[in-house]
């Protein structure tokens, strides 16, 4: 699938193949999309989808604002997050799992959720993704210091380690 970026302040477009190349080439280090005409980070991917099968009336309008890719110990399984808002130039208020397989050359790009849901984060890949979050501004210190908190009051019992 390709991928439409749109810069609300130059108004032009870049352009992505796919998934993978749009989170290595067109964001910058925190995850924002960027423009490729004027470098800013005013940009979305306006994206309309199906809802559900049971509901084809109805659907999803999101506007993606960044991705932030997850590194797993698999050389070939990629978890990632899409940054979404309600709007085109709205806050990010959303946050979409999902992974993509990429078997290498010769190889055919696999991108969505899969058959088995969204992608499963181990300890270590769920702290990189809160920690990129942080980077984004989506999530505060003192949102992670509270969870702690509610964990060692209410999860004695379990560890992440």
């Amino acid at each position: 699938m390709a991928y439409q970026i749109r810069c609300s302040v130059c108004r032009a477009d870049t352009w992505a193949g796919n998934i993978a190349d749009m989170i290595d080439a067109c964001t910058d280090g925190s995850g924002r999309l960027v423009c490729s005409a004027c470098g800013g980070t005013e940009t979305h991917v306006h994206q309309i989808t199906g809802r559900w099968e049971k509901e084809p009336g109805e659907v999803w309008e999101e506007y993606i604002r960044g991705a932030v890719r997850v590194w797993s110990r698999s050389p070939d399984y990629f978890p990632y997050a899409l940054l979404t808002a309600d709007s085109p130039d709205g806050k990010v208020n959303g946050l979409r799992l999902s992974f993509y397989r990429d078997p290498g050359p010769g190889g055919r790009l696999v991108d969505g959720p899969g058959p088995g849901g969204a992608p499963r984060l181990g300890p270590e890949e769920l702290f990189q993704l809160l920690e990129k979050l942080g980077a984004f501004g989506l999530l505060r210190a003192a949102d992670v210091e509270e969870l702690a908190s509610r964990l060692r009051v209410n999860c004695r019992a379990y560890s992440l380690a």
